[in-house]
């Protein structure tokens, strides 16, 4: 069974500065690096219609259980794909994320949504967790989860200290 995670980051500023933010190839690589990532590669690719596509790989420290770090090692790389379509009449901005684990047998495709709320920019990110493993799948799934609101909420420090 897989875990499905809904979360929130407020953005203090309007959509274009906001969407211009999240496609920075600086910004990206900050995000990476202060939640714990080395070895940060970042490519900002522009898409027909004014989206684009934001890829970051990075080794992070295998930061679990023993359990589970039996399976994965001392760290772990994965690779982050965020891809954003063109901007609606309103402004609004919908994408996808994906992130994809290096020897891990673990999966998290979802959704991304910027639109205007809250005095700013709100970014919606809807994910769903799948760990393939026998037995603790589960508890590997709330790991991960726990470990993407941690990251999501240092992106949102992130972002509004650059706002």
């Amino acid at each position: 069974m897989a875990k499905s995670l809904t979360a929130q980051l407020d953005i203090a500023t309007d959509l274009v500065t906001a969407y211009s933010l999240v496609t920075d190839e600086s910004y990206v690589n900050d995000v990476a690096t202060a939640t714990g990532g080395t070895d940060v590669t970042v490519s900002v690719t522009p898409t027909h219609g004014g989206g684009a596509d934001v890829v970051s790989s990075r080794t992070l420290p295998a930061d679990v259980p023993s359990y589970a770090k039996a399976m994965i090692g001392e760290t772990i790389s994965l690779t982050e794909t965020r891809t954003f379509g063109p901007a609606a009449a309103d402004g609004s901005r919908d994408g996808t994320i994906t992130v994809a684990f290096a020897g891990a047998p673990v999966v998290i495709t979802g959704t991304l949504r910027l639109s205007a709320g809250g005095g700013g920019t709100l970014v919606a990110v809807e994910m769903t967790i799948k760990a393939a493993v026998p037995f603790v799948g589960g508890k590997i799934e709330q790991l991960c989860a726990d470990q993407i609101e941690a990251a999501l909420r240092q992106e949102e420090k992130i972002a509004n200290s650059r706002v």
